[in-house]
């Protein structure tokens, strides 16, 4: 197996996010919180980049799982809505539509000169210096377009929020604010036609997308890294001795998360930590994590198996039942109906006015259900336990996925190889072009050369001239004297012009 590729991706965010929450009261993060959870505390959690991409290199793009040993495993809707403490059901999607800067600065307040031709983001120092200190609309009066000091502790909060969910969740390689997060956190807060919205499915796709497209051979991961390694951490890594019985509501799991998880023994790069996940045991999974909730889960809609999944980068779809093992339930093999798997990236991760299969993907959220006849079974939920049909299809499916592993891989080279090609083309022709540049200017140094020695030799002859010319001829009349004068003028003259 080829080794795992290098991503790039948010591990420490910059210190004005970092110190950000310590210039908001509890109160006020109790409000953000009911739309993105305790989204600050993220700045706790010190992630290396070697898990994730062990799990990219790990990722099937086909089922959207982790094919980790001889079993599948992906983040669920509940793991994403336990960890933020934030609802599922009954909720409406937030449709992550591209902003401009005057959308943006609309939103939250700013006049668009401040933002100096920012372009699908800003700086977050910009944002820092007038929203995140009490004296902030004081400072920067001039830059808003709303002069009430009440109306600005309003934006306030929508821009902590923005600002937050803009670094953690929908993050850029640059480290900016995308515009698109004002207008999703904004209607987080003022909900779409009365109806709470959830940031749930949208955090889950683009984990999703962010796992498919690196895979594919994108370098950065345009996702919620952080939430994918304290996915796999508390999976993979939590120390038995913590407490089982911890409160399933009003627990903030995030900043709790390095009290629960052994991170000292994780391997020191991307192959060992494949290595590692590759030879885990089930008894070394924790199949269910702590804030899972296992009563009414989502396992599919009215009329799928499968849930269609809108994110900032595309379209995905989402297999619950191939997971029952992180839900609490006995494993059977997935009905076959849900292998028409659905994946569409939006054009450079900009969500288009017209999404496509945008009624689908609405009813989808819209009649998600469980299934009572998978029964949730307490006393099982941490032994993974699944049944021999499961265990027969799964060995299939990895036989299938060993198969077509090495072809892949074949394309992968070939597609290396005639981009080798083609620098080596791009390079014969600069070398072929640089020759001729050079062969061009040897040639006119060449002629310069000889003009200036032709220049060297004239001149030494007006030298021999004028040394003639200062020694006066016997008995020379004046006449004669001012004829060669004049003679060795023009032949000056003409000496000048033909050098210049």
């Amino acid at each position: 197996m080829a080794c795992p590729r290098r991503i790039y991706q948010l591990l420490i965010p910059s210190t004005e996010v970092q110190q950000w929450p310590t210039f908001m009261l509890p109160s006020e993060l109790n409000q953000v919180a009911q739309f993105l959870g305790p989204i600050g505390d993220f700045k706790q959690i010190k992630s290396n980049n070697y898990l994730v991409e062990a799990l990219v290199h790990l990722w099937d793009p086909e089922c959207t799982a982790f094919r980790i040993g001889n079993r599948q495993m992906t983040i669920t809707l509940e793991e994403v809505a336990g960890l933020f403490g934030l609802p599922t059901r009954g909720t409406a999607l937030v449709f992550p539509f591209a902003s401009d800067k005057a959308e943006f600065c609309q939103i939250i307040g700013l006049k668009e000169s401040v933002l100096r031709g920012s372009d699908q983001g800003v700086a977050v120092n910009i944002l820092f210096e007038r929203f995140a200190p009490r004296d902030g609309f004081e400072r920067h009066v001039t830059d808003f377009v709303f002069t009430s000091k009440a109306v600005w502790e309003r934006k306030r909060l929508l821009v902590y929020g923005v600002v937050m969910a803009g670094t953690y969740l929908f993050p850029r390689k640059d480290q900016k604010i995308a515009f698109k997060s004002a207008k999703i956190v904004n209607d987080l807060f003022l909900r779409i036609q009365g109806k709470q919205c959830s940031i749930v499915p949208t955090i889950l796709a683009d984990i999703f997308l962010a796992c498919t497209g690196c895979r594919k051979g994108e370098k950065f991961f345009h996702g919620a890294n952080l939430v994918l390694y304290i996915w796999a951490t508390e999976h993979f890594k939590r120390q038995a001795s913590v407490a089982d019985s911890l409160p399933m509501v009003g627990y903030n799991w995030v900043i709790t998360h390095p009290k629960r998880v052994n991170e000292g023994v994780l391997p020191k790069n991307a192959s060992e930590c494949v290595d590692y996940l590759e030879t885990l045991q089930d008894f070394n999974i924790r199949w269910v994590l702590d804030w899972t909730d296992c009563f009414e889960p989502i396992l599919r809609t009215k009329e799928s198996e499968r849930v269609l999944l809108l994110g900032t980068q595309g379209i995905i779809s989402y297999t619950p039942k191939r997971f029952l093992r992180q839900l609490g339930r006995i494993q059977g093999p997935p009905p076959i109906s849900e292998f028409s798997e659905v994946t569409i990236f939006f054009d450079q991760g900009v969500c288009p006015k017209e999404i496509p299969m945008k009624s689908q993907i609405t009813e989808s959220w819209r009649t998600i259900s469980d299934n009572r006849s998978i029964r949730y079974l307490p006393e099982l939920k941490q032994k993974g336990v699944m049944t021999a049909p499961y265990e027969d299809w799964l060995k299939d499916s990895t036989t299938q996925g060993l198969q077509h592993e090495p072809y892949e891989e074949i394309e992968k080279l070939r597609a290396i190889i005639k981009a080798k090609d083609m620098e080596v083309v791009q390079l014969k022709k600069s070398i072929e072009v640089h020759k001729g540049k050079a062969e061009e200017n040897k040639r006119l140094y060449e002629k310069e050369r000889e003009r200036r020695q032709e220049m060297k030799r004239k001149c030494g002859e007006l030298y021999d001239q004028a040394d003639r010319v200062q020694m006066p001829y016997a008995r020379e009349s004046k006449d004669s004297v001012l004829d060669r004068l004049r003679n060795f003028g023009d032949l000056v003259r003409n000496r000048l012009r033909d050098m210049m």
